[in-house]
């Protein structure tokens, strides 16, 4: 009998350290991150919202304003602007990816004679979202969005564009601020016209010590990598023209 219940013994503390390492999995380690932004698929949200009887390869010249109109955060089709960073997590269980990414997002292009001009995106942090709400607050502390709430990026000057393309990928010179202290960056943009909507996705790498974020922990994450990404999907239209 004492053997037995040994046996049982042994085999519930084996399940209950299964359930606790499935558990620290699924609520640590798994991860709903959602993938980078591609121009394929943003291209379709905007071909499913442009205007009626707008043509595909519409002149891109003037001023375009960014269209929160356009899609759904709910599954990221809409214009939306975040951070994907990774994260070192204790005891030894590895590591994760975080993405959050806020829906409030203004600015416009100008584009003149095939040069763009002017660009000016502005993302307000309060509404950045990741898949953990615990991660939410350490973020917004870290980035300092009570005292700062604003992160823009702002065109570093006019860049010429290929003549008379409605598809384009380009590195783009700018200023990134974020936590009130800006930095020279390089973003990586794809962009295309599609229906009477400008669509643009991309990347840029940005560096914490940069911008005087001090990289944020919990008692589970011990820390993040001291680089990330900001991600971005824009849709643009034109005053009185687009969707919006």
């Amino acid at each position: 009998m004492a053997t037995k219940r040994s046996s049982r013994t042994a085999v519930m503390v084996l399940l209950g350290i299964l359930l606790v390492a499935f558990a620290a999995w699924w609520f640590l380690v798994r991860s709903d991150a959602p993938p980078a932004p591609e121009i394929s698929l943003a291209a379709e949200t905007a071909a499913a919202s442009g205007e009626a009887g707008q043509s595909s390869t519409a002149d891109p010249e003037g001023i375009w304003i960014v269209d929160d109109a356009i899609g759904s955060f709910q599954d990221y089709t809409s214009t939306w602007v975040g951070y994907r960073i990774d994260e070192v997590l204790g005891q030894g269980i590895g590591s994760t990816t975080a993405v959050g990414r806020t829906p409030l997002v203004s600015g416009s292009v100008e584009i003149d004679d095939g040069v763009l001009l002017a660009a000016e995106v502005r993302a307000d942090l309060r509404g950045l979202k990741s898949d953990r709400v615990f991660r939410d607050g350490k973020v917004s502390e870290a980035l300092g969005v009570d005292r700062h709430p604003e992160a823009t990026f702002i065109l570093g000057g006019p860049l010429s564009l290929a003549e008379g393309e409605t598809e384009t990928s380009v590195d783009v010179a700018g200023t990134l601020t974020v936590n009130g202290v800006a930095a020279e960056v390089v973003a990586t943009l794809e962009a295309t016209l599609v229906d009477g909507v400008l669509t643009i996705v991309g990347s840029l790498p940005f560096l914490l010590v940069d911008h005087g974020i001090e990289a944020p922990s919990a008692s589970i994450v011990v820390s993040v990598e001291d680089h990330g990404l900001v991600e971005f999907q824009l849709f643009l239209t034109q005053p009185g023209q687009g969707p919006g």
